[in-house]
């Protein structure tokens, strides 16, 4: 009797492997077991490597979960401020290179570790909040070997005292990584309920919407990029009424050629989801049923549930504070370092090269470039290189690189067979990104490969 199909998660993204269903577009069949994937297959969506995947049942935590090993010093080593993605990722990679340093993570929130890239998707896979947490702040502590402080708000950084103060007292460093990330930007239109529009940022704000959630038949989404894109896909699964009020006349105008962006339309209204372009909310009061929003397009919308899904503003509060050179981002170098000595950035707040790259894979080279600045002879050094980015839009599977600067150059069709398209976006003759959506997705690792080959 043959043995029951697994499932596996990324310990990164929380992407779920099915062995029943397969990866087609990486080329796995349906039925493919997890041992019989090849050694150099990645997760389609961060792109980290098989190992690490694990079972889904391997990743539940048991009661009396372990505590840390360490305290949360207040003469650190390394003091890290944030615990998203970034924070943890920079413990990690540290604590590879040196057992014995001194690190203190301290954070605002309650640590927890889960994968962020899930929030979108969570709803389809039919998990929880509960289901995505990972561990607690405590648990990924003991881990690590760090201390972590949790409920304490950073306040401000003395660069000549080597000092941060918080809520919760003054911690000294030898270095400081600032991990501070990014938060959702927010509308202000008129109306009585501008107020409670929703945004979805962390887990917390995740928890507040699933539970808002249980009772809704209808959800409004202000915005038409990446993420309110793939929220649209993840309630339409969930059954509930979903339109989508965009700024633009195109899906994902900022990373995807218009003709994919078409296709994609096209596959969201048939699974009836209302897409109104070229529109903005100038107005949300409250109703019987919910809420009514009004547009500068002179529409009238009834909804039960508003989310607004308009991009992120990285965290430069501290960094301002302390005079650190800032643009966009707080402004690092090919070691994550800042303009002052002994303090880093990593993640969502940094920028290099004029570029905030805000994806898990250039957040996991930065972890790696810090940690060998601080304690390794080798050179890993942070290079800004486009991104591989798969959307979690199961209507179309779509692949894309978007070049790190597109001023100058045009996308370009190269292939157009149905719903499978490639471009390239081209500039002075050089292909500097490129698209793929359906069939032709299983072709984007080998063409980041042979584009971006050093």
């Amino acid at each position: 009797m043959s043995q029951p199909f697994k499932k596996y998660i990324c310990k990164t993204c929380g992407l779920i492997y099915d062995e029943a269903l397969g990866d087609e577009d990486s080329g796995l069949a349906p039925g493919t077991r997890f041992e019989d994937i090849p050694d150099d297959w990645y997760c389609p969506l961060c792109l980290v490597s098989k190992s690490d995947f694990v079972l889904i049942d391997e990743t539940k935590k048991s009661a009396g979960a372990e505590q840390p090993k360490r305290k949360a010093s207040t003469q650190a080593d390394i003091l890290i401020i944030g615990s998203g993605y970034a924070g943890w990722q920079a413990a990690e990679e540290i604590r590879k290179v040196n057992s014995e340093a001194v690190i203190t993570l301290l954070t605002a929130d309650d640590g927890a570790v889960y994968p962020k890239p899930a929030l979108s998707m969570a709803l389809s896979q039919n998990r929880t909040p509960d289901d995505l947490l990972e561990a607690s702040a405590a648990e990924k502590a003991a881990e690590l070997d760090v201390g972590v402080k949790t409920k304490t708000k950073v306040m401000s950084i003395n660069t000549k005292r080597n000092k941060v103060m918080t809520t919760t007292g003054s911690f000294s460093y030898k270095n400081l990584i600032l991990a501070t990330g990014a938060k959702a930007m927010t509308l202000k239109p008129d109306g009585n309920a501008a107020h409670e529009i929703i945004t979805i940022n962390d887990l917390n704000a995740y928890k507040k919407f699933y539970k808002r959630l249980q009772d809704v038949k209808k959800v409004t989404l202000i915005g038409g990029g990446l993420i309110a894109t793939e929220l649209a896909e993840d309630l339409s699964s969930f059954g509930v009424e979903v339109e989508m009020v965009i700024r633009g006349s195109k899906l994902m105008s900022q990373i995807m050629p218009e003709a994919i962006s078409h296709k994609l339309t096209d596959k969201l209204h048939d699974k009836n989801i209302n897409l109104i372009f070229n529109s903005e909310i100038t107005s949300m009061d409250t109703s019987e049923t919910g809420y009514v929003l009004k547009t500068d397009q002179g529409e009238t919308l009834e909804t039960e549930l508003v989310v607004a899904a308009i991009g992120i503003s990285p965290n430069l509060e501290l960094a301002k504070k302390a005079k650190l050179e800032t643009n966009l981002g707080i402004c690092i170098n090919e070691h994550c370092q800042t303009s002052e000595p002994g303090i880093f950035a990593i993640g969502d707040c940094a920028e290099c090269d004029g570029v905030i790259q805000a994806y898990l894979e250039p957040i996991r080279r930065q972890a790696k470039a810090l940690a060998s600045a601080l304690y390794s002879d080798s050179a890993s050094l942070f290079e800004v290189v486009p991104t591989l980015i798969k959307t979690k839009t199961p209507s179309l599977p779509i692949m894309l690189s978007p070049p790190l600067h597109a001023t100058h150059g045009q996308w370009e069709i190269s292939t157009n067979v149905g719903e499978n398209q490639k471009l390239l976006y081209m500039e002075n003759d050089k292909a500097s990104g490129f698209a793929l959506s359906g069939e032709l997705v299983k072709s984007a690792n080998d063409l980041y490969k042979e584009m971006y080959a050093s």
